[in-house]
């Protein structure tokens, strides 16, 4: 069965540092994880507290196959209970940092990457 997300995921773990977009809670010291998976168009990543549903939060992203940090605005859209935490979705509004190029080079990687794991005669 294929997937029929509009974006290809890539399950790779990328280096995150998070901060949510409230006043209180931006200026405490930014959250740092691993991502799940990632996409052109979000990410999946754990987290040890509860994040709601329609949170702003603001993003570092680090890989050894993208050449520079990407910065990146995210809304939560889904948070549920894991092992460790949680695990948490999150859709990109906005990527890269006087560079709109950013996403499409992370979706391009993205899709590159696994496009690798696809049998050539499923293209």
């Amino acid at each position: 069965m294929r997937d029929k997300r509009k974006f290809p995921r890539l399950d790779e773990q990328w280096q995150l540092t998070y901060r949510i977009l409230e006043k209180e809670k931006f200026i405490n010291d930014p959250i740092r994880q691993f991502t799940v998976n990632i996409s052109g168009g979000g990410i999946c990543f754990q987290s040890a507290e509860k994040l709601e549903d329609g949170t702003m939060i603001a993003l570092e992203l680090e890989s050894d196959n993208v050449p520079s940090t990407v910065l990146a605005l995210a809304k939560v859209i889904w948070c549920r209970r894991a092992r460790r935490g949680h695990e948490v979705g999150a859709e990109f509004w906005w990527i890269g940092w006087q560079n709109d190029d950013a996403q499409q080079s992370i979706a391009s990687y993205i899709s590159s990457a696994t496009r690798e794991d696809i049998p050539s005669s499923e293209i």
